[in-house]
């Protein structure tokens, strides 16, 4: 599923596609001490999914109940896993050889009856290898899975994956609820207008897309790839360092605009959560810039209840978050510009910096 190795001397971990995730099946709720909310730990059974062939696709999987927005498929630990940091191709296809050679027959046989997008390259365990890995390791290492590997493409993906680097496992989670009968999908190429997306599918996956984005009337989809490119510019804006610091109300503004079209453009679809929670991201970093922690809060909390939805509440970053949300917020814990004093808050004061991103910013 990921992207073949180009012909540079080096693997980058920028030509891979985001990772897939897997989790297993029906979320067990537990009551935590003092939340009046149930909150999903853990996910078990065969039954959340089935194997089967897709047309046109291969092997895919396809939901076997109603899954629930935020629910965990899949969560699965790696066949085995590769560095990214191949100086030739050959030190690469030298190191898979060996690797697959030392795996036992319950891991080395699923890793050779994945697909191989590339049969005529003459690095046959390279090709296979990424038309299948899922990086991890920010990104530094890449890893196969044998269930992991199945999940197919849409350009409107209901799935988010997320690498775990404490359970060493991709999880895989629900961005909206899915239908029994409904296939599992992921994005292999995220953010890209639709002659980029069709480009880049054909030449590193052999794949002609015929989801519901690349199938919309050819107004439709350039009204899409206008949003998409104005995404990509509201983005460059706000995580300029300069604009964080000299423009705090503006770059708050374009943040809000950001959110507001992500909205439009990625509601209900694997995109969505991800580049809203960078929004929010980075209007707390404006905010903690500038000493405004109860504007900071708020941000916060809301990229946390998006991120929890699509890591799962044991994701490493989305504990830490909780944790400095009951716990670090203190009046003393965001500093900030002191010369900018004007915006300084406390948690419990009104929030100042908060109203430049307009009215569309609810989590």
């Amino acid at each position: 599923m990921d992207h073949f190795l180009e012909s540079c001397p080096a693997v980058s971990p920028s030509f891979l596609p985001l990772a897939i995730y897997s989790c297993i099946t029906i979320t067990i709720l537990t009551l935590r001490k003092n939340q009046t909310t149930l909150e999903p730990i853990c996910t078990f059974g065969p039954q959340l999914y089935d194997i089967r062939s897709i047309p046109g696709k291969g092997r895919g999987l396809v939901s076997g109940i109603d899954i629930r927005r935020g629910q965990r498929i899949l969560h699965e630990q790696p066949l085995f896993t590769s560095s990214l940091r191949w100086t030739s191709h050959k030190d690469f296809e030298d190191y898979l050889a060996s690797t697959i050679a030392s795996l036992l027959p319950s891991k080395r046989d699923p890793f050779f009856a994945l697909h191989n997008a590339h049969p005529e390259s003459e690095h046959l365990l390279q090709a296979r290898f990424i038309t299948n890995c899922l990086t991890c390791q920010d990104g530094t290492e890449a890893a196969v899975y044998n269930t992991a590997c199945m999940v197919n493409h849409s350009c409107r993906a209901n799935t988010q994956w997320s690498w775990n680097k404490e359970a060493k496992a991709v999880a895989f989670h629900a961005v909206r609820n899915i239908a029994a009968g409904e296939e599992i999908t992921i994005n292999y190429v995220f953010g890209d207008i639709r002659a980029v997306r069709e480009e880049k599918l054909g030449r590193l996956f052999g794949i002609t897309c015929r989801c519901e984005l690349c199938s919309l009337p050819h107004i439709e989809i350039g009204k899409s790839d206008c949003r998409r490119i104005e995404i990509q510019k509201l983005l460059e804006a706000v995580r300029n360092d300069q604009n964080i610091i000299n423009k705090p109300e503006g770059c708050l503004a374009k943040c809000g605009q950001l959110i507001a079209l992500v909205d439009k453009e990625h509601a209900g679809h694997s995109e969505h959560l991800p580049v809203s929670v960078e929004a929010y991201d980075a209007a707390y970093r404006i905010c903690t810039t500038h000493s405004d922690l109860a504007s900071a809060c708020v941000l916060q909390k809301r990229s946390y209840d998006m991120r929890v939805i699509y890591e799962g509440s044991d994701s490493p970053l989305v504990k830490q978050i909780k944790y400095a949300l009951e716990y670090k917020h203190q009046e003393t814990w965001v500093d900030g510009l002191r010369s900018l004093a004007k915006w300084r808050t406390t948690r419990d004061d009104e929030p100042k910096l908060l109203k430049f991103m307009g009215t569309n910013t609810g989590a």
